[in-house]
C-alpha cells in the first residue's frame, strides 16, 4: 500500500474511500474483530442498498460499487447485522466428532420444527463456540458488501467485476493489517451462511 492509511474514530481516511456512514445500521459496540465476511447486495445499484441502510435495516461496514468505488457505511468499532445464521464449521469441514455430528443432525432434522427454527438452533449452538472453531458472526466480524444483482431464475449472483475485485483486494489488505488477520480469516457469505451459495463466490481478494 503506497499511500498511508489513517484511522479516525472508526473511519478509514484515504483517497480510495468515500465516507457514507449510516448510523442506523450500527447496532452497538464491536468489541473484537476476528474475520471479514464478503457479501453481495442482491441489487443492481448502490442506491438500492443505501435506501435500505437509511431505513435502518441490515447493513455492512463497507460497500463496493460497480465502478470499484468504496463507501464506508459503518464505523469499524460498531456491529452491523450482516451475517445471519451460520453453518456448523466442523460439519462443513468434515471434522466433527461422532457425538457432535449426532447432535447437529438432531437439530437439523428435528421433526415438527420449521426449517428456519432448525437452522437458527444450529447457529445458536455454533455461536457458543470460540473463533476459529466456528464461522464469524455479527459479534466479531467486518462486513463488506459488493453491488451485484441476484437472478432468481438462475439462482445466481452477478459475477464480481475486475474493478470491484481490485477494490476488494485493497480493502481486505488494509483491514487485515488493521486487525492482524490472514486471508484464511476472510469468508464469502455463501460459504458460511444459509442463503445463496453463489453469494461472493466470484469475489477475489487473495494476492496471486
Amino acid at each position: 500500500m503506497a499511500d498511508e492509511v489513517v484511522w479516525s474514530s472508526g473511519k478509514l481516511v484515504h483517497k480510495n474511500v468515500t465516507d457514507k456512514v449510516v448510523s442506523g445500521i450500527e447496532k452497538g459496540t464491536l468489541k473484537e474483530v476476528h474475520a471479514i465476511v464478503v457479501h453481495q447486495t442482491g441489487a443492481a445499484t448502490a442506491g438500492s442498498s443505501f435506501s435500505s441502510y437509511n431505513a435502518g435495516n441490515n447493513g455492512a461496514h463497507f460497500l463496493i460499487d460497480k465502478d470499484g468505488t468504496i463507501y464506508q457505511t459503518a464505523r469499524i468499532d460498531q456491529k452491523c447485522w450482516h451475517v445471519g445464521n451460520i453453518r456448523s464449521r466442523c460439519q462443513e469441514m468434515k471434522t466433527c466428532t461422532p457425538d457432535e455430528l449426532k447432535e447437529l443432525n438432531a437439530l437439523l432434522f428435528k421433526k415438527g420444527e420449521s426449517y428456519s427454527a432448525r437452522i437458527r438452533n444450529v447457529s445458536q449452538r455454533e455461536t457458543a463456540k470460540s473463533y476459529p472453531e466456528r464461522y464469524p458472526t455479527n459479534e466479531d466480524s467486518i462486513g463488506i458488501e459488493i453491488v451485484g444483482a441476484f437472478d432468481a431464475k438462475a439462482q445466481k449472483y452477478d459475477s464480481v467485476n475486475k474493478e470491484q475485485n481490485n477494490s476488494l483486494s485493497w480493502l481486505v489488505e488494509v483491514l487485515e493489517a488493521k486487525f492482524s488477520l490472514a486471508d484464511d480469516d476472510v469468508y464469502a457469505h455463501g460459504k458460511i451462511g444459509y442463503k445463496q451459495p453463489s453469494e461472493g463466490s466470484s469475489a477475489e481478494w487473495k494476492k496471486p
